[in-house]
């Protein structure tokens, strides 16, 4: 092409063919030629056919048993191949580059309204209050339209993907006859090369219950869903790089306002808002069921200590006080958040989940009531039995108080307790004479005034009956003593 190019421009400012020649290294003839033809010069490859075409099929059937390019360069020897190895290979590469550009070739697919919805969550680590977390994006997005919603999740369950479908359905009003996704175990057991799908049990429960028909793409195709389109490549750049919040309701809030600047802006493709299709599409969604709660999110039974706390993950939660001992149900929400229920199903509580190891154990709202109660209680019988004292044992016992507060210190109530015990033996008289020795000669103990009361040989109360006039009822015996005897046989024997 340079030579052709050189030898234009020279003729055109008039040198001559023997000029032209010398000077570009070609001869006369060539200079000739290519003043004549118009047309830039082509370089015309040479057609060869190569020994191996003729063996093209039986070299794709032994690609399909798995042969390596030695095993096959062996099984063509044996054919009459004459040819090296390095040409097998070379052959092999040739065939690979042709399946990969079928494979890589792609048809867009077009649904109408309300036909077909598409399904993907992505992974990302968000620094929340300086530390990284990992979370879970969820998108659902409606083919026609392209109108998106998106939400996120700790953890990707069978759990997390039923609830971000069914709040994606609550948000769009409806949803579509078809959903597309890909062969997450969340959502796919198995999906073999000849197209038969296992779908996991709880994900086909929930497309049961909707009336949905689940689509799931070729394995390691997601192309086959019908749109070669990044679906968080935008939410991604746009939003999440370089993202930093200070807690997850932070980013739930610029996620949701994310969601609809772009549902509003319009779309790279169709030239339209998701919107303004949106209200298009929105009449051909199908009508939500009603569906019972108990049949999309799982409860998990937890035994409540008996200090008021449920263990989840290694962090523990506050259960209310009366729950003790007992079981309840938890529901985990994305795994940020957990719901509480009795075995009845009533929502007790919704909590937060921790989002690290919990450095001590939490608070319980409870606690502190209760301990002040108890407390109170707790001074309130030891007042009463302050006021019992003083009032039974007059001025020596108001005086034998104050020397125990002194004296004693903690055991003053456990003291007062044990001399008012001495009334069901003694008299009230001769507790309060033992009381004044006491403080006479300065000794605040309940064992002195007991030793006391035992030395004076103070008269005991006297009994309430008399045990020469016990009357005792007749004990009737139903059968003679005389069956115990023993007979002669009986009595020889021994």
């Amino acid at each position: 092409m340079y030579k052709w190019q050189r030898i234009k421009a020279l003729h055109a400012q008039g040198v001559s063919i023997r000029k032209i020649a010398k000077t570009v290294g070609v001869s006369r003839n060539t200079v000739r030629k290519y003043l004549r033809d118009t047309n830039p010069p082509r370089f015309n490859a040479r057609e060869y056919t190569r020994q191996l075409d003729r063996y093209r099929e039986e070299i794709r059937a032994m690609l399909d048993k798995g042969y390596i390019g030695t095993r096959i360069y062996k099984e063509l020897v044996l054919k009459g191949y004459t040819g090296s190895l390095s040409s097998v290979h070379r052959f092999l590469r040739t065939l690979k580059q042709t399946d990969d550009a079928l494979k890589s070739a792609t048809t867009r697919v077009e649904t109408g309204p309300g036909e077909q919805m598409q399904y993907d969550w992505k992974e990302w680590i968000l620094p929340v209050n300086g530390k990284p977390v990992k979370i879970y994006l969820h998108e659902v997005v409606l083919s026609y339209s392209r109108m998106k919603y998106y939400t996120f999740s700790l953890s990707i369950t069978t759990a997390d993907v039923i609830r971000a479908l069914a709040d994606a359905f609550t948000f769009f009003g409806g949803y579509a006859k078809e959903l597309v996704m890909d062969n997450a175990k969340q959502m796919v057991i198995t999906h073999q090369k000849d197209g038969i799908i296992r779908y996991n049990d709880e994900f086909l429960k929930f497309c049961g219950l909707y009336g949905i028909q689940p689509s799931a793409c070729e394995n390691y195709r997601p192309r086959t869903k019908g749109k070669a389109e990044r679906p968080f490549y935008y939410v991604q750049e746009q939003l999440l790089r370089g993202l930093e919040v200070d807690s997850l309701n932070d980013f739930a809030i610029r996620l949701n306002k994310f969601m609809e600047e772009y549902n509003h802006r319009p779309h790279s493709k169709l030239r339209r808002p998701p919107e303004q299709m949106f209200q298009e599409e929105k009449a051909q969604l199908l009508k939500i069921p009603s569906v019972d709660p108990a049949l999309l999110q799982h409860k998990e039974p937890r035994k409540v200590s008996n200090d008021g706390y449920i263990s989840y993950h290694g962090n523990l939660y506050p259960v209310p006080m009366r729950y003790c001992t007992k079981t309840v149900l938890i529901e985990i929400i994305y795994g940020r958040r957990m719901k509480l229920y009795d075995e009845a199903g009533t929502l007790l509580d919704e909590l937060d989940l921790y989002l690290q190891k919990q450095p001590s154990r939490p608070v319980h709202p409870e606690h502190e009531a209760i301990n002040c109660q108890y407390q109170e209680r707790k001074t309130g019988r030891r007042s009463a039995l302050v006021e019992k004292f003083v009032s039974t044992f007059g001025e020596p016992g108001r005086m034998y108080l104050e020397g125990l507060r002194q004296k004693t210190g903690a055991n003053i109530y456990w003291h007062l307790a044990e001399i008012l015990g001495y009334q069901s033996i003694y008299t009230t008289e001769d507790i309060v004479a033992a009381i004044t020795e006491c403080l006479k000669i300065g000794s605040y103990h309940k064992n002195s005034i007991k030793r006391l009361l035992e030395k004076n040989e103070f008269a005991p109360l006297a009994l309430d009956y008399d045990p020469a006039n016990l009357c005792l009822p007749a004990v009737k015996i139903k059968r003679d003593l005389a069956c115990y005897a023993l007979g002669e046989s009986e009595a020889a024997n021994l």
